[in-house]
């Protein structure tokens, strides 16, 4: 197994983790939302750059981008500071899926060839997390706990999106 596909799956269980703790925050009663999205978007911001240094010989910049991406969104919890109101986290989070979707549309053209099924691949879980996506945004329309609950398995969701890439590449190659 080479070393961008042993850093592709450690990258996404990360992501895995950081919904669980989301997850977990919701059932613990944690309802400081504002700090809890910016916990999770400096997490993504750290852990997309730490994949963007240990892989940047491959010249793959998508978490480069992400972790540009991340710190975008992270820093507008500073400007907005009411994130008990969903429609401003249903944008932020909202901007954050654009921008993320953007990314991967960018690593999908990658693969170059249409036809691959690397690329089929891509724009398969490109859409479906652009649809989960959606769905979180406009299901943010309750109580604190709820939303974070939302969000625990909307990353928790996109933690296994992140997964599915690395490990069909495994397979597929080995």
């Amino acid at each position: 197994m080479n070393t961008k596909i042993k850093v592709d799956m450690g990258t996404s269980i990360l992501f895995l983790f950081v919904g669980v703790f989301l997850l977990l925050c919701s059932i613990m009663k944690v309802t400081d939302i504002n700090l809890l999205f910016l916990i999770t978007m400096a997490s993504y911001m750290m852990i997309n750059f730490g994949k963007f240094l240990l892989t940047k010989e491959n010249k793959d910049y998508e978490g480069l981008l992400s972790a540009i991406a991340s710190l975008m969104v992270g820093s507008m919890v500073f400007l907005k500071k009411d994130l008990d109101n969903p429609s401003t986290l249903a944008f932020l989070l909202f901007t954050w899926i654009i921008l993320q979707s953007l990314i991967k549309l960018k690593k999908a053209d990658y693969y170059h060839d249409r036809k691959s099924k690397y690329w089929i691949l891509e724009i398969s879980l490109l859409v479906i997390f652009i649809l989960i996506g959606i769905l979180t945004s406009i299901n943010l329309n309750y109580n604190v706990e709820i939303k974070i609950l939302v969000l625990g398995y909307f990353f928790f969701i996109h933690g296994i999106l992140e997964l599915i890439d690395p490990v069909m590449i495994y397979l597929t190659k080995e």
